[in-house]
């Protein structure tokens, strides 16, 4: 192979590759001016209607952000990426707001499930949720119903431990309960 083409072929490799950690670094910059949430907010990323991830930012790094979700999980998603998607930051207010979910077969009781999820969030001793900000969503998905539902805690440290006590909670309940099946 001749080395003219063997040099193209390198510096377009060389070139694809530096673009991208080019974009990261880049909108690390602008992530870091623009502020949209700081080390320890809760918040959701979402891609169009897509959420990509939600939980705590645990770093905020010239290529990559991390965040720890409720299952302990660290996500990290490159900068470039923030570009093009939408940052839900619960820490902005007073109070945290974390939306969950649940996926249940279609065959389901849907209002009792809806009447079981709300006692659950009422009933932990460290939500804030009220009559009035305790809404549950129902959304029809491929292979079952996801029912959305919105915790409410005072800070970030007690949201993971709130939603984690509901959800638990929430498997416990279903599973006892013949017309509901989660998927």
């Amino acid at each position: 192979m001749d080395k003219t083409i063997l040099t193209a072929i390198i510096v377009a490799a060389a070139s694809f590759v530096m673009q991208k950690t080019l974009n990261n670094i880049i909108y690390g910059f602008v992530i870091w001016f623009t502020r949209p949430f700081k080390k320890g907010d809760k918040v959701t990323i979402k891609q169009l209607s897509h959420v990509i991830a939600s939980g705590n930012v645990i770093r905020r790094g010239i290529l990559h952000i991390s965040i720890k979700d409720y299952n302990r999980n660290v996500i990290i998603i490159p900068n470039s990426i923030m570009e093009s998607c939408t940052v839900i930051n619960s820490d902005y207010n007073s109070g945290v707001n974390y939306i969950n979910s649940v996926k249940l077969d279609f065959n389901s009781d849907i209002d009792k499930a809806k009447s079981i999820i709300k006692e659950a969030i009422m009933s932990h001793p460290l939500s804030e949720n009220t009559e009035e900000n305790t809404h549950i969503i129902c959304k029809t998905e491929v292979g079952g119903m996801v029912l959305e539902y919105n915790v409410r805690t005072s800070d970030t440290n007690t949201s993971f431990d709130v939603c984690s006590d509901i959800m638990e909670t929430l498997v416990k309940k279903f599973q006892k309960v013949d017309d509901i099946t989660l998927v």
